[in-house]
């Protein structure tokens, strides 16, 4: 029960487990219930959703519901996307870029990235939500993506030497929270949309795949910005893959 407390104290603002000390150890042991966390999540989209929807038209409650999205999570994923793009693509060297993304200042790259991504994803939450049919995906979208860094930090090493945030989360994770955390996510998002599910699990670990080959690359490893990023690309891949092949099965 700690360990779920401290997931949703690191992937969500709701003023829950701050008083618990957190170790390393905890950490781990808290990355099997972020899938879980992200069902969570998805609920409160869907309170939120059916509250808006009720009061406003399609448009404005896909906006109103995506700035509730980032509240809930406090944008610190769509921080890490922002200095991931700044480091990979403004850097020199690993080193270089790493540096980059330590800073605190958010640079053109980050800045444009932000807008593209959030921009695309109003444009797919429209089109979910103008279909009564798909709305049910708000609960799997979150859930499915909050698994790609758990699967991340069990197969990439850390990139900084000097550690920094989610240090002990890729250093120490074991396979038994990966397993916890995959039955979980693959059960549930197969479980309610069958093959379509397994589609966006399947597109849930392609994408892991190719980010991790990605910032092997570029840093040498993974950190916690280049989780975020992950989790945050990979919501935007679910809701693109929602609007434009589930319509269509």
């Amino acid at each position: 029960m700690i360990a779920f407390l401290i997931a949703l104290r690191f992937l969500t603002i709701l003023p829950i487990g701050r008083h618990i000390p957190v170790d390393s150890t905890l950490v781990v042991r808290s990355s099997k219930f972020y899938p879980l966390t992200g069902l969570l999540l998805g609920g409160l989209f869907w309170i939120f959703y059916r509250l808006a929807g009720g009061a406003f038209p399609v448009e404005l409650s896909a906006g109103l519901l995506l700035a509730f999205w980032v509240l809930m999570t406090g944008a610190l994923h769509l921080d890490g996307l922002a200095d991931c793009l700044d480091g990979c693509y403004g850097g020199k060297n690993p080193l270089d870029r790493l540096r980059i993304m330590k800073d605190v200042h958010v640079g053109t790259m980050g800045i444009v990235g932000l807008i593209l991504l959030l921009g695309l994803k109003f444009l797919a939450l429209k089109q979910v939500l103008a279909s009564p049919a798909l709305v049910v995906w708000l609960f799997l979208i979150p859930t499915a993506s909050r698994w790609t860094p758990v699967f991340m930090s069990a197969f990439w090493p850390y990139a900084r030497a000097e550690g920094g945030l989610g240090q002990g989360l890729v250093q120490e994770m074991r396979k038994k929270e990966l397993f916890w955390a995959t039955l979980t996510a693959w059960g549930i998002v197969i479980g309610v949309a069958g093959w379509l599910g397994l589609g966006l699990m399947a597109l849930q670990l392609g994408w892991s795949l190719l980010a991790g080959w990605f910032f092997s690359r570029k840093l040498c490893g993974i950190t916690g910005d280049t989780l975020g990023a992950v989790i945050e690309t990979g919501e935007l891949a679910g809701l693109l893959f929602i609007a434009g092949v589930v319509p269509y099965v």
